[in-house]
């Protein structure tokens, strides 16, 4: 009876440790012209995001935008646009949070679209 009852608690223990597992999504967007334009194109899909979905704060810097606390899921977002080999700019999206894997692909996927369509 002993066994029997550990071995419930720990798959109950288990089950519950997987409901809030962390996650990640990673994205490659694609080249870019120039990092002005990858940019502006990840602050731009970051900010109508926010708009539509709600979150928290769009962070621009040099070369990454962050995204806090975006919805559904509460989700932290980073869209970097980084030189790589050749002197090529290329995008590059990271979405991360507790929320489920169906979330973090809607966020990921609608970012990239609006990525892909800037205004």
């Amino acid at each position: 009876m002993k066994k029997m009852t550990l071995t419930a608690g720990l798959l109950v223990a288990l089950s519950v440790t997987s409901a809030t597992a962390e996650g990640y999504t990673v994205q490659d967007l694609g080249t870019s012209t120039s990092r002005e334009a990858c940019m502006s194109a990840g602050e731009s899909a970051m900010r109508r995001y926010v708009d539509v979905n709600g979150g928290g704060n769009v962070d621009p810097t040099t070369w990454v935008v962050y995204g806090w606390d975006l919805q559904p899921g509460d989700q932290d977002v980073t869209i970097m646009c980084p030189v790589v080999s050749g002197g090529i700019i290329n995008g590059f999206m990271v979405v991360h949070g507790e929320s489920t894997d169906d979330e973090r692909i809607y966020t990921a996927d609608t970012l990239a679209r609006l990525f892909d369509n800037p205004k």
